[in-house]
């Protein structure tokens, strides 16, 4: 057999010893890209719940003023749906109808709020 001189073994570990390097760097660079979309994916959920809790209070806060303007505007002629003590689940039935139309409003005032 005849030998051209040149080590061929020294070589494959000269590339072996590269390759290894780069897939080092490649995982490394795969953790880094999970780690970023991780936390940017905590930071869409966090802004989902916020502007939900957000939604809710405009509702809510809609909702408790518009009953408690009825309520006041109808003691001169009262509205037995609205202002007897017992009739509670009427008063609740109009808080959400209230409420959910409140929000409607404010999602069509504003849709980005959805998407924020």
């Amino acid at each position: 057999m005849m030998s051209d001189g040149f080590d061929y073994s020294a070589l494959y570990f000269a590339d072996a010893g590269g390759s290894s390097k780069l897939k080092g760097k490649l995982r490394g660079a795969n953790a880094a890209i999970y780690r970023y979309s991780s936390w940017l994916q905590q930071r869409e959920d966090s802004l989902r719940i916020a502007n939900q809790r957000i939604l809710e209070l405009i509702g809510e806060r809609d909702a408790y003023r518009d009953l408690a303007t009825a309520m006041v505007q109808e003691l001169g002629q009262p509205n037995p749906v609205l202002t007897v003590v017992e009739n509670r689940d009427a008063r609740r039935e109009f808080f959400e109808k209230r409420k959910q139309e409140a929000i409607e409003a404010a999602l069509a005032a504003n849709p980005n709020v959805r998407f924020l």
